[in-house]
């Protein structure tokens, strides 16, 4: 199994903002080890964060996480963009890349 194949995680509301992580943004896992806790590659460090403060998922994000309506978070850069009304797909002033947006999908 790959590096990038163990999964992705992100703060469970603000729980881990304390650890550096942005609410919204998806962070790759580099270690599980089935320890309470996970290793994260925040910006290229790896930091270790409680599993209890994570929300974890298998496959990398393909969609925009809703932060603070109407700020989304880009699953491609992990940058924030405010929008406007409620669109079904969003592209990144940042990246460039155009990803769907899950209204449902709150951080």
């Amino acid at each position: 199994m790959s590096r990038s194949d163990i999964g992705w995680a992100r703060s469970r509301g603000d729980r881990a903002e304390k650890q550096g992580l942005r609410r919204g943004a998806w962070y790759r896992i580099v270690e599980e080890s089935g320890n309470p806790w996970v290793v994260l590659d925040v910006h290229q460090v790896e930091l270790r964060v409680p599993q209890e403060s994570l929300e974890l998922r298998k496959d990398r994000p393909k969609g925009w996480s809703v932060v603070h309506e109407p700020h989304l978070v880009c699953p491609g850069c992990h940058k924030r963009q405010h929008v406007s009304g409620q669109p079904k797909e969003v592209k990144c002033h940042e990246c460039g890349n155009s990803y769907s947006v899950d209204w449902n999908d709150r951080a």
